[in-house]
């Protein structure tokens, strides 16, 4: 089994070594090119005619502009995510009711009677806020005293 490995690894190595890619020729025909030439082809020369210290300056200002979008890009994340902080921290969110609170156990009020008996009777949440009401006796009482 490894040297089957081996052994195609080898002539995939020899076949691409042996194929060699040559620059083909390129026929102008018309307003077309092509690899085949036709009747009044025109060749082009298509190798690149810079010089070694035009291609290093073009491959220089090539990387520079990378950095300098690379930086752009940086700087504009940074100042989005600023501008979504600010956002969201600025507008207040609406302040929740708080949940009523309900009672596990109704609450137990004791009723005083005039003639000294208590009365125990369970309280609603609403029963429990409400102020109890004044017996018409002794609102009369109060209102005669002042």
């Amino acid at each position: 089994m490894r040297h089957i490995a081996l052994t195609t690894i080898v002539l995939i190595a020899i076949n691409a070594l042996s194929t060699g890619a040559t620059a083909q020729t390129i026929f102008k025909c018309g307003d077309t090119y092509s690899q085949l030439a036709c009747p009044g082809a025109i060749v082009v020369n298509a190798a690149d005619k810079r010089t070694d210290e035009q291609k290093s300056q073009t491959d220089a200002a090539t990387g520079r502009d990378a950095r300098t979008a690379n930086a752009m890009e940086s700087a504009r994340l940074k100042q989005e995510k600023i501008d979504i902080t600010v956002n969201t921290l600025s507008a207040k969110p609406a302040r929740a009711e708080p949940a009523p609170k309900r009672l596990t156990k109704p609450a137990q009020t004791r009723i005083k009677k005039k003639n000294g008996t208590e009365q125990v009777g369970a309280q609603t949440a609403a029963g429990r806020n409400a102020k109890p009401a004044l017996k018409k006796t002794t609102a009369r009482k109060n209102e005669i005293k002042a």
